[in-house]
Formats: C-alpha cells, structure tokens, sequence
C-alpha cells in the first residue's frame, strides 16, 4: 500500500511522521511524503528514500490582519495544487500531524482516502480542529485533548524515536559527576541561555557538575564566558546529533516543554525541570509542562532570569535526593503510553483490514 504522510514546519511534528513512516515502510508499504520545500522533512525524506513533494504555506494563528491574509492565499494555492499531487500520488491512505503545512493537502486527501490525523500537544491546532471531522480516527497524546469532541479518538501518547524508546529506565546512575542536559530546541532558547549565565555568575558551581548545553545557532559568548568563569565542566553544541546518547548519560534535563520534547524525557525516563515558552500558542507547553508535574516528573519554573535562583536551588535539592530522583524517573517513564507507532499502525490495521 501507498501511505501518505503530510507533515512539516518543525521538528515537533515531522520527527514523530517519521516514527510513524518507518512503522509502515518496515511493514512493506511505500511512503510518499508532502511537506515544505528545502525542509527537515525534505532532507529526511532523501536519507529514508520516501517519494517527497512540497506545497508552500504560511502560519494563520498570532499573526497581524495582512499575514493573515497572505496565509489565506498560500493556503488556496495549496489546495489547488494538493488536488494535483493526490491525484498522483494515488495514497490508499493518509496520516497528518497537524501544523498549517498539513490544511490544505490533508483536506483535498480526505475526500480521495481515509484519513488519520494525530495531534501531539495538549492543545488541539488548528488545523487539527479543522481535520477532525474528516478524520476516520483521530490519535491525541495526551489524554482528554479532544474531550470537546465527539468523533472517534485514540490516546496513544508522541511516537518517539525508536532509538530514544529503546532506552532502558535505569536506576540513578552510578558516576561521580552530576550531569545536567540543558535544551534550547533546535532554534536555542536566548531565554533559557541568560538563566544559565545569570546562575553561573552568581552562584558557586559544585565541582561534580557537568553540563551539556545545545543552544542553536544564538550567540552564546556570554554563556560561554559564564561557563568558564564558574570553573564548571561544560560541552557547548549547537546542535546534537544523538540525542539518545545524550539522554542516557545525563541526570536531569533542563528544557522547554514542546509536546516532542517531553514525550523523549518521558520515554527516556530523566527527571526535568521544565521552563515552558510563555508565548506558545494557547499557552500549551505551560499545559504540557503541568501535566508532568502533576504525574510527578517535573519541577516548572517561570522562564525569566529573575528565577535563576531557583533553578540552581532546584538543582541542588535534585542532585543530593537520589530518592527524589529515582521517585521523578519512575514518574517520568509512566507519563505517556508505550510503542505509539506501533499502538497507530495496528489500529489502522485493524480500522481498514489492510
């Protein structure tokens, strides 16, 4: 069979198409794949071989009354060249993630095939609300997100990457040093980077620390200078490239709190302080961020430089309550449900008999 994903934008929503992609590739069907143009997903598809094709599109929602306008446009000129592409690509179904890049294709494929969408926050998008009822199965992450909603839904939790699932929960790791992973997401957090520099230039730093801190491409002199200054061990990436490795070797993770993101802490089984982005759309990732915390599996701090004491006193009382530790990691591997693309691909099986 021919499965089409729709997926883009972020890594938030093609890093989990992918997870599922692979399910139905490994299962023997073909993957074709719509997205945007000189893209993540566009370079993903190279390396995995899916059959790529681009629309052109423009997020609608926070935006002023022109960009609006300018979204409504790209997104009929989506449409109409979806019609196209669908009608090549001849999909015996189709899954979307959600994200405005999926609107226009995903509707056009629904009246052609049957259609699944899965949405990973908290928080349904947009385009996801739209969709919804288009959709044969709607799959959400977290529970109860399509609660106002009558059609039929799956909570099945974020496909994570499978060598990210694959990690074992281990007990507290047995090394002498404290390691803390800090994330700024692929574009950095400037955010998250003064915490860090205002703590590291306040606050005596135990010698047992060691960060690992990915930034983006944000200037990070500062930080750097901090890091040095404080005498603390420290690695500087813009980017990390195996994050399961990172994931495993750390203690706690310092972080926004994405949908994916918390999804990979989770399912990596690491305590987290998280510092939720304050202008997310609907405020989801504050959404996200509670809900673990209410599951036990992280502290949230406001994420503005005034609580750089607080995330260093959080650090200590973390890095001297093993108990506390081990109590957030058992939490943090109970968060969400287990082998999602998995649970997706045989409920689809099942739905269509394929």
């Amino acid at each position: 069979m021919n499965i089409l994903i729709i997926a883009g934008g972020t890594g938030g929503h093609v890093y989990p198409a992918l997870s599922i992609a692979r399910e139905f590739n490994q299962k023997g069907h073909s993957i074709s794949w719509i997205g945007q143009e000189g893209s993540l997903e566009e370079r993903i598809c190279l390396d995995e071989k899916y059959l790529f094709y681009h629309v052109k599109s423009k997020g609608y929602l926070g935006k002023g009354f022109i960009q609006k306008l300018v979204a409504l446009y790209f997104f009929k000129v989506a449409f109409i060249k979806s019609f196209f592409l669908i009608k090549k690509i001849k999909p015996d179904l189709v899954i979307s993630m959600g994200g405005y890049v999926t609107l226009g294709p995903a509707l056009v494929g629904s009246f052609f095939s049957p259609l699944f969408i899965h949405e990973q926050n908290s928080i349904v998008g947009l385009a996801n609300k739209i969709l919804h009822r288009r959709s044969q199965i709607t799959f959400e992450a977290f529970p109860e997100t399509f609660r106002n909603f009558k059609h039929k839904v799956a909570c099945v939790g974020n496909p994570v990457r499978k060598e990210i699932a694959d990690l074992s929960h281990k007990e507290i790791r047995d090394s002498s040093m404290f390691r803390i992973l800090v994330l700024g997401g692929s574009q950095g957090s400037k955010q998250i980077n003064e915490i860090i520099t205002s703590a590291l230039n306040h606050k005596t730093i135990s010698p047992k620390w060691s960060f690992v801190h990915q930034t983006g491409k944000l200037e990070h002199y500062d930080l750097k200078q901090a890091y040095i200054n404080s005498g603390a061990k420290f690695e500087i990436k813009e980017y990390i490239h195996d994050m399961a490795s990172e994931y495993r070797n750390c203690d706690i993770i310092i972080s926004r709190s994405g949908a994916m993101t918390v999804s990979e802490i989770c399912s990596a089984g690491k305590p987290s302080i998280l510092l939720p982005l304050p202008w997310s759309a609907d405020n989801h990732q504050r959404i996200n961020a509670m809900y673990l915390h209410e599951k036990g599996a992280a502290e949230v701090i406001e994420s503005n430089i005034s609580n750089s004491e607080s995330l260093f006193n959080l650090l200590i009382g973390l890095e001297n309550n093993h108990n506390k530790r081990k109590s957030m990691m058992h939490a943090a591997s109970k968060v969400f449900p287990e082998f999602t693309s998995e649970k997706i691909y045989k409920i689809i099986y099942e739905s269509l008999k394929i």
